[in-house]
This record gives C-alpha cells, structure tokens and sequence, in this order.
C-alpha cells in the first residue's frame, strides 16, 4: 500500500514510519522583529541585524535549514506557540519560563536604563525619574508598559529610539528610558559621543535569549546549543558582543 506524502510525514514526524533516506524535515522558521540591534525587518518581511546575522550563523554552522521572516512582534509570539519556529531573541522573564524553550543568551546582562544628559545626575531609580518633567520612551513598548506600572506618567513616546536620542541632547526631554543595549547601538549609529549622556545602572534585568517553540525537536536544541558553545570558543560571539556595545 502506497501512502499519500502528507500521511508519511505525519507518520515519521509521531514516529511511527522510519524516515527514508534523503527525507528533508522541513526548515525551521527564523522569526525577528523591529528592534535593533538584534533585528530589523526590511521590505519583503526581510530580516537584517547583528542580532539576526549571529543566529542565523549558527543555523547555518550546525547545518539547519531555516526560513527566516520577520513580522510584528505578535506574530513571533504567536509562531512560537507551533512547534517548529525559533526567534532570534526574547527577553526571559519568568512567567515565559514555561511557555518557550530557551536555546542560548544573547545578551544575558542587557537590562533596562535611564539616559540623561552629561553634567545630570544619574537616574538610578523609578522615583527618581517620577521628578523630572519628561522622560522619553518608545511608543507601545516593553519599556513604556515598565514605566507605567511603576507609577511614571511624565513620559514622552515616540515611534522611535533615534528619535529620543536626539530630543535628549537638545534638552527636548529630561531623561531616555531604553535598554543597555540598545541605547548604548543607536548612540553609536547617531554618532552622539557617550560623554554627551550618562547612562544610569540598570533597573530592571532583562536577560535577552535566542528562544524556540516549546515544541523544538530536541536534535534542532541541541545542534543550535552545541552551534552556540562553538561560537563562544572560536571568537564569532565575542565578534557580535563588539558589534552591538
């Protein structure tokens, strides 16, 4: 009895019917989204970034097929509920811990800051943010939602971070609320000197991780974890930590 394609690939994916010689699983989803320097998302749901670049590496050094897309940070999530699709970060926070398979950090020690002007104090807390007349924030984000539930309402959104640089150091607001990260990439890519502004210490951890469906093949987890310690030794991470500090 001959069966359908469709039948043999649910067969040998339950593990029911051996995979036949040459057998292709099919390609992992690559998922990113709007937030540099990890990814951008260009014309096409084109996926760029020193963020996307390093992971996509390690797909290609542990010989996995991928597709890569990038797409509204919604969709990523939602993708991450199947079972075959990984993005290139996501913060890991503990109501997550259940949800995702956690590959490798990214960027363990990224954490949520106050910039403000040189010659200003340093922001070192929320309170003390909740003094100044305005702080500048990205619009509809992770960092807007941090500063909302802890009671700082003097912001000032914006669709963007280059934007709040800017407005920074032409005292066009008091303060930049962003992550470590980012804030210290798009400083370089604005060309702003980083004796112009003080970043404050971190307030919040956000620990950034290369995550997979919870539903990963475990061969897919352990080739991408064996690609990542790969990476450490042979200078490639250290590469990419240089690109974005």
């Amino acid at each position: 009895m001959r069966l359908s394609s469709h039948l043999s690939a649910a067969l040998i994916a339950a593990g029911i019917l051996a995979a036949p010689a040459g057998f292709a699983a099919d390609p992992v989803k690559l998922l990113g989204f709007q937030s540099m320097p990890f990814s951008a998302v260009g014309e096409g749901k084109k996926l760029s970034g020193p963020g996307y670049e390093f992971v996509a590496d390690l797909f290609k050094a542990a010989g996995i097929a991928f597709v890569a897309e990038g797409l509204p940070f919604g969709r990523v999530i939602e993708e991450l509920n199947g079972d075959n699709a990984v993005a290139v970060f996501l913060t890991r926070t503990p109501a997550r811990e259940q949800q995702f398979t956690w590959i490798a950090g990214l960027i363990e020690d990224d954490g949520f800051v106050f910039v403000s002007r040189a010659g200003s104090p340093a922001v070192t807390s929320f309170d003390q943010a909740k003094t100044l007349k305005s702080v500048g924030v990205l619009a509809t984000s992770a960092l807007a939602a941090q500063l909302t539930q802890n009671g700082v309402t003097n912001v000032d959104p914006v669709s963007s971070d280059e934007l709040n640089a800017k407005k920074l150091v032409s005292s066009r607001i008091d303060a930049w609320f962003t992550s470590s990260t980012q804030g210290r990439y798009v400083l370089k890519q604005e060309q702003i000197a980083q004796d112009a502004v003080t970043i404050g210490p971190k307030v919040v951890p956000v620990p950034q991780w290369i995550v997979g469906a919870k539903g990963l093949p475990k061969e897919t987890l352990e080739k991408l974890q064996a690609a990542f310690a790969a990476a450490k030794n042979n200078g490639r991470y250290a590469a990419f930590r240089a690109s974005v500090d």
